[in-house]
């Protein structure tokens, strides 16, 4: 991937722009997965209730998961991999799009828009300055290793926070398709729904995940 004559420079701002962008995904990646896995405890826990309370405690665990779908601010719209790009293609092309975007905010007015454009700045420069040093600190061969290895890594991680936002998308469209029906029906189209959602590869791949 890295030639012989690749600058040092070059591979620390390389190296610099793949954390920045791992960072970027990892939180609304980890927000996907933990309601998800919230939604698992919830449904076998749920098991241990009547047929009603069941009911509106599968209503109610739906629910906040299909929220995030309109919480625009929380994620990011990351493109899907087209059929023949390349891998180290795309992952560029992810790392440009993300450095043009600028981080949302919740939607809000007055002193809170202002509040919310300044907190966490000093703290962001403050990380960002000590990722810069680290890196400079590193042997080129070193840099070179970890920024191959940094391309799989935001790699895996893009295309599992990708299947995480189908997964919400379908839950939410079912969610909200099933609001109009009367209890009986709707409470197995709850089930189904959940257990479609837990049962799915994107869900199945990452539910005891560790590592991110």
């Amino acid at each position: 991937m890295f030639r012989a004559e690749t600058s040092r420079d070059t591979l620390i701002t390389t190296a610099y722009r793949l954390h920045r962008t791992r960072w970027r995904i990892l939180e609304p990646y980890r927000r996907l997965k933990n309601a998800l896995k919230k939604l698992q405890e919830d449904y076998l826990k749920s098991k241990e209730a009547n047929a009603l309370m069941r009911y509106v405690k599968l209503g109610q665990s739906v629910r906040e998961v299909a929220m995030l779908e309109k919480q625009y601010w929380k994620m990011l719209n990351i493109p899907a991999q087209e059929g023949n790009e390349d891998a180290n293609c795309y992952v560029v092309k992810i790392i440009e799009l993300l450095e043009e975007t600028p981080t949302q905010l919740p939607p809000t007015r007055g002193i809170g828009a202002l509040l919310q454009s300044t907190i966490g700045k000093p703290a962001e420069s403050n990380v960002d300055t000590a990722l810069y040093d680290s890196l400079k600190a590193r042997k080129s061969e070193d840099l070179v290793k970890e920024c191959e290895a940094l391309y799989a890594q935001l790699y895996r991680l893009t295309k599992k926070y990708l299947g995480l936002r189908r997964l919400i998308k379908e839950l939410h469209d079912k969610y909200d398709a099933s609001r109009m029906f009367p209890i009986v029906p709707r409470y197995a189209m709850l089930k189904k729904m959940i257990k479609a959602t837990l049962r799915a590869p994107e869900f199945a791949d990452i539910c005891h995940e560790q590592t991110e």
